[in-house]
């Protein structure tokens, strides 16, 4: 028995040796467990061996805990992880981190298509995106402000975080976010101009107001002494801080060009230039017209075009948001540039900053806009 016994320890500590040698010259195996190999399940371990780690090491590089660890040893995980199929266990993973790696996205909007508006897709897609290269879902919900209060939406939210957007009056859209904020959760609201102070939320938006005020001054750069602007029936408060922002301007001006709101209903291509045609019909033609967003001032620019009206030396518009499509009217539509998608990636950055710190680093994100001035000014 004694040869047998000595050989073994000689065999084991050749094996101790040639792991001391592989460590000193930075190599790994490359070989899988057994179980990897016959083609079963592909476990934690199997990838740490294959790499050459520890499992804790592979542990922490599933799980986002990769700050002190080297960039050689990231890249040799993540090529084992691929080479050999492997998968993390979510249910466990997720009993772990107390987590269902799933954020909820509630929109508060009347349209039964609320996600034909470009804006909201553009939000929805950033975050989505984001929350997809960390190992979340996004569960998308869409209600109106009305049906709210009744509705068991918030008592099925089972997620980790909240994302909200909003339309509505005032004292709805407090109403709804006081009722999200009882769920206990973390919360990011989008385009939203309330504060909510002490409350477990982040606001992200857009400098509406700014962009309001800039589609005001060209107009009055052109001249214009009667200037209407167009806005859904629906209350966005993204909406209202771009009329506060065109105010402003023109009512600073001396003497003060004429100002008009016009509702468009919901703000599609008929609703809108039926709403124009009304007005035009009572009050004659404008010398600028600001529109809420470019889907409005496309459809205006189409009237005036079927009323003989030139664009822009008979009349002035401008869009609001700059998505893909406002560079193919003629004339090409000025407009502002809306950055809708890196505010959905942004809200997605930072709610799932906040699970891992506790807190939000900052109570308000707003994203500055841009002027893309086009033809039709």
């Amino acid at each position: 028995m004694k040869p047998k016994q000595t050989r073994r320890a000689a065999s084991k500590g050749a094996a101790s040796s040639d792991k001391k040698a592989d460590k000193a010259r930075g190599s790994h195996r490359t070989e899988a467990s057994p179980s990897a190999a016959a083609g079963a399940h592909v476990t934690l371990r199997d990838v740490a061996i294959a790499a050459g780690v520890s499992p804790m090491s592979v542990s922490n590089f599933i799980n986002d805990r990769r700050g002190a660890m080297r960039q050689e040893t990231r890249d040799r995980i993540q090529v084992e992880i691929e080479r050999l199929g492997y998968r993390p266990h979510t249910v466990a993973r997720n009993l772990r981190l107390s987590r269902r790696l799933s954020i909820d996205m509630v929109i508060i909007d009347d349209a039964p298509l609320y996600l034909a508006d470009p804006f909201t897709t553009h939000v929805v897609a950033g975050l989505s995106n984001c929350l997809n290269r960390r190992g979340y879902g996004l569960q998308l919900q869409g209600i109106s402000a009305e049906a709210f209060p009744d509705s068991p939406l918030v008592r099925n939210i089972r997620s980790d975080g909240l994302c909200v957007q909003l339309s509505g009056s005032a004292e709805s859209r407090r109403a709804i976010i006081a009722k999200l904020l009882r769920l206990g959760q973390p919360m990011v609201v989008f385009q939203e101009t309330f504060k909510f102070r002490g409350a477990d939320l982040c606001i992200i938006r857009q400098a509406d107001r700014e962009g309001g005020s800039m589609v005001a001054r060209e107009a009055l750069r052109r001249g214009a002494q009667r200037v209407v602007m167009l806005v859904p029936e629906v209350t966005w408060p993204a909406i209202g801080e771009r009329v506060a922002g065109a105010r402003e301007v023109i009512e600073a001006t001396q003497p003060a060009p004429r100002f008009e709101i016009v509702g468009c209903g919901k703000a599609d291509y008929n609703d809108t230039q039926k709403a124009l045609g009304l007005h035009i019909d009572a009050n004659g033609y404008p010398d600028a017209i600001l529109a809420g967003n470019d889907q409005m001032g496309i459809a205006a620019m189409k009237l005036m075009a079927a009323h003989g009206r030139r664009v822009p030396n008979d009349v002035v518009i401008t869009g609001f948001n700059a998505f893909e499509f406002w560079q193919f009217t003629d004339p090409v539509l000025t407009t502002i540039h809306s950055p809708a998608y890196e505010m959905g990636a942004r809200g997605g950055e930072e709610i799932l900053a906040r699970l891992d710190s506790g807190s939000f680093d900052r109570r308000e994100i707003v994203f500055p806009v841009e002027l893309q001035r086009g033809e039709s000014t």
